[in-house]
């Protein structure tokens, strides 16, 4: 009976555990991408813009709202608490995170045709085209209740729509190491940026979403046989 309860009570404090780390996990990257929106839409609203942006500025302003509703309806979507208790709303907010990703992402183009950055044109053309392809695959699969590819698709436009929030983080890792200071060209390194800041996220997230569990299922069939 004693084993029985503190088995219990050790599935109890792992269960706590896994949500007070999942909504901390939320709160800090909210945080961490709310700083870095409101730094960036703040010199919109002041003037202080480069000729280049000043000429993009309407396309830009688009740009960041529908991504504001990427970043900040995203966790919404992922919170099992908020999905399962308030339905409506979550439906509600998905339209919405789904609008805005897709507005930000054709945005993506036209900003595109007069990017300072060359090398940078391909990456985010091609992570524009992914993010678009994912987030209409989530949509889709949630209109045929297939909840599981849903779920695993707007992970996928989520983590595209965070190459944002990504992008802004890797000047500060070389700030304090040094990684990238083997590349003596500054456009260089933005460039590398723009190719690290969602590459490397959707290669982590194919390796939890289908590389690993298809080792997991494989390994159990070959148990079971």
């Amino acid at each position: 009976m004693n084993w029985k309860l503190t088995f219990s009570s050790l599935v109890t404090v792992q269960t706590f555990a896994r949500k007070t780390l999942t909504v901390l996990f939320w709160i800090i990257l909210v945080l961490i991408g709310s700083s870095f929106y409101f730094e960036n839409i703040s010199d919109y609203f002041t003037g202080e813009l480069s000729p280049r942006k000043a000429a993009e500025k309407w396309w830009l302003v688009v740009h960041f709202v529908g991504a504001g509703c990427t970043l900040f309806l995203g966790p919404l979507q992922f919170i099992p608490a908020f999905r399962n208790r308030f339905r409506t709303w979550h439906r509600i907010a998905g339209k919405f995170y789904i609008g805005g990703s897709i507005i930000s992402a054709l945005m993506v183009f036209y900003l595109l045709s007069n990017y300072p950055l060359p090398g940078s044109i391909l990456s985010l053309g091609l992570l524009a085209i992914i993010w678009l392809f994912t987030t209409g695959a989530a949509f889709w699969f949630a209109l045929r209740k297939d909840f599981k590819q849903h779920r695993n698709f707007m992970i996928r436009s989520y983590v595209c729509g965070l190459a944002f929030v990504f992008i802004r983080i890797l000047p500060i890792i070389n700030t304090y190491t040094g990684i990238f200071n083997f590349m003596k060209d500054e456009d260089m390194i933005f460039t590398i940026y723009e190719w690290i800041c969602w590459v490397y996220p959707l290669m982590m997230t194919e390796f939890f979403l289908v590389w690993w569990p298809s080792i997991v299922v494989r390994r159990k069939a070959q148990i079971s046989a």
